[in-house]
């Protein structure tokens, strides 16, 4: 009987190349969804923000608007004015983009005097998490619209489009306070409920402090949108049914643009100081 012939040797090259064909083609259609996913999220912003506005609406955007500039131009310089609004309508846009991006349909944007602007909802978000989204476009968008003020400024050295910025950077941080009528405050609803406590006490502190009408007035607001939250809640669990995933990506957008504002405001306003020389 003949002995049995030993196994031939399987080379270890073959199984190496063939395990890495196989990884890569894994990777490739991962790669594939993921740039699927990401050109229908581009393709849906191509839409138009003001779509399905009438005259009406634009009368009450436009009337606000002019409003607001004669408002303003009582008390602080022109120019200043004009790119403050102009900020303000691109925050307000900005909304508006993600409003229509989603399907849903917007109402009227309105400005006011020494307060801001808003974009009302015809239909309302399906989700926490939509309604995250539309909350942190704005700030987004108004950034944006700041950072090119900074950028002119830059390369022309005129003081009022670093005045411009500055004042975007401030009010755009500001707009991102958890508190209900903040963006902040639609923003943190996808994140953890918990933060519209850290805002509704540092408003009633300064409204202790210094208090004033218009503190009182988001005072009010804000106790107002904790309330309508907990209804709602109690009406439709399932709005604030959101994924860790979507939570994630929500906090880590919504902190590093408080972050990024916070510096460029610091920056801005440092820059101001040394140019007044103050």
């Amino acid at each position: 009987m003949e002995p049995a012939s030993p196994p031939p040797k399987r080379h270890w090259l073959p199984r190496i190349l063939s395990g890495t064909v196989v990884a890569a083609g894994i990777a490739l259609l991962k790669l594939k969804a993921l740039l699927l996913l990401f050109a229908e999220g581009a393709r849906s912003l191509f839409v138009n923000p003001f779509e399905g506005f009438g005259a009406m609406q634009y009368a009450i955007a436009g009337g606000s608007m002019a409003i607001t500039i004669a408002a303003y131009a009582t008390k602080f310089p022109i120019g200043l004015v004009v790119g403050f609004v102009l900020i303000t309508f691109i925050h307000e846009t900005g909304h508006a983009l993600v409003i229509r991006a989603k399907g849903l349909r917007a109402g009227f944007m309105v400005f006011i005097p020494f307060i801001g602007g808003a974009v009302t909802l015809k239909d309302q978000p399906r989700s926490a998490y939509d309604d995250a989204q539309i909350g942190l476009a704005g700030p987004i968008a108004g950034t944006v619209a700041s950072l090119i003020c900074l950028q002119i400024f830059k390369s022309s050295g005129n003081a009022l489009y670093l005045l411009i910025a500055s004042v975007g950077f401030i009010i755009n941080l500001i707009n991102l306070l958890p508190l209900g009528p903040l963006d902040g405050g639609r923003i943190s609803a996808a994140v953890t409920k918990w933060m519209w406590v850290l805002g509704f006490g540092a408003v009633v502190y300064k409204t202790v402090k210094q208090p004033n009408p218009l503190m009182i007035v988001v005072l009010v607001l804000a106790a107002f949108q904790v309330y309508a939250s907990i209804v709602r809640e109690k009406d439709d669990q399932k709005f604030y049914d959101v994924t860790l995933m979507q939570r994630a990506g929500i906090a880590t957008v919504y902190f590093a643009l408080v972050v990024f504002l916070g510096h460029q405001t610091y920056l801005a306003l440092d820059r101001l100081s040394s140019m007044t020389g103050k």
